[in-house]
C-alpha cells in the first residue's frame, strides 16, 4: 500500500511537472514572434494578422483572386527573387494555386491555434491531474482506514497471544492438579480402608467387652449365690419352753 502511494505521489508530481511545462510552453508561444522565413517544398500558413490576398501573379500589380483568413495552410510551389511565393491551397475540393508575399507566411501554424491545441493538452492535462489527485486522496483514506485496521488486528492478536498464554499456564496447572487429585482419591481410598478396618475392630472390641461385662457379671452373680448359699447365719435355736 506504501509503495502504491508512493508511486502515486511520484506520478501526481510528474503531471504537475508537465503541467507547469505546458502553461509555459503556452505563454512562450503567445509572446513568441512566429515569424520564420519561407521555405520551399514544406507546408506554410498564413500569418496570424488579417485576411491576406491573393494575387493571380507575383506583384500588387495583379488583381486579388482570393483572400485567406489567418492560419490558412498553404503549399509554397516556389520563391522569386522579389519575394513573392507561388502557393497552393484547398477550398473545397479544388486546388487553387496564386501568389502573396512570403513574408506573410510561417512555417507553423499561427499563435491562436496553437495556443488552442497547448490549451487542449493543457486541460487534458489538468483533467488527468485531477484523477491522480481523486485517486491519490482515495488511496489516503484507504491507506488510513487500512492502518486502523491493521491496529485493531495486532491489538486483537496481542490479546490472543495473553488470552493463548493463560490457557498454556492453565492447562499446565490442570495437569498438576489432575495428578494431584488422583493422589488424593488414592490417599481418601487408602483413609476408607483403614477407617473400615478401624470400624471393624472398634465393633469387635466392644463385642469383647460386653462379653467380657456379661461373664463378668454372671460371675459376680454365681459368686454371690454361692456365697448366699454357704455363708447363711446359723439358724436361733428354739428354748424349751417355746417347744
Amino acid at each position: 500500500m506504501k509503495k502504491l502511494m508512493h508511486y502515486k505521489m511520484y506520478s501526481l508530481n510528474a503531471f504537475k511537472t508537465a503541467l507547469t511545462a505546458v502553461t509555459l510552453g503556452v505563454l512562450l508561444l503567445v509572446g513568441q514572434s512566429s515569424a520564420m522565413a519561407a521555405t520551399k517544398g514544406y507546408t506554410n500558413y498564413v500569418t496570424d494578422s488579417v485576411d491576406i490576398p491573393v494575387r493571380r501573379g507575383a506583384g500588387y500589380k495583379y488583381k486579388i483572386s482570393h483572400m485567406l483568413k489567418s492560419g490558412t495552410p498553404v503549399k509554397i510551389i516556389e520563391v522569386d527573387s522579389k519575394g513573392w511565393a507561388s502557393i497552393q491551397f484547398k477550398k473545397g475540393n479544388r486546388t487553387i494555386t496564386g501568389w502573396m508575399p512570403s513574408s506573410v507566411l510561417q512555417n507553423q501554424p499561427i499563435a491562436k491555434v496553437r495556443l488552442e491545441k497547448q490549451v487542449a493538452k493543457t486541460s487534458s492535462v489538468e483533467e488527468k491531474f485531477n484523477a491522480l489527485q481523486q485517486e491519490l486522496d482515495t488511496l489516503k483514506v484507504r491507506f488510513e482506514s487500512s492502518d486502523t485496521e491493521l491496529s485493531s488486528i495486532k491489538q486483537e492478536k496481542f490479546e490472543q497471544a495473553n488470552e493463548l498464554s493463560r490457557l498454556k499456564a492453565l492447562s499446565s496447572n490442570a495437569v498438576q492438579l489432575d495428578e494431584q487429585n488422583q493422589q488424593m482419591k488414592k490417599r481418601l481410598n487408602e483413609l476408607e480402608n483403614q477407617n473400615a478396618i478401624m470400624k471393624e475392630q472398634i465393633d469387635q472390641s466392644d463385642d469383647s467387652v460386653r462379653r467380657q461385662w456379661f461373664l463378668t457379671g454372671g460371675g459376680v452373680l454365681l459368686l454371690g449365690l454361692l456365697m448366699g448359699r454357704f455363708f447363711r447365719p446359723p439358724a436361733k435355736r428354739k428354748n424349751w419352753g417355746e417347744i
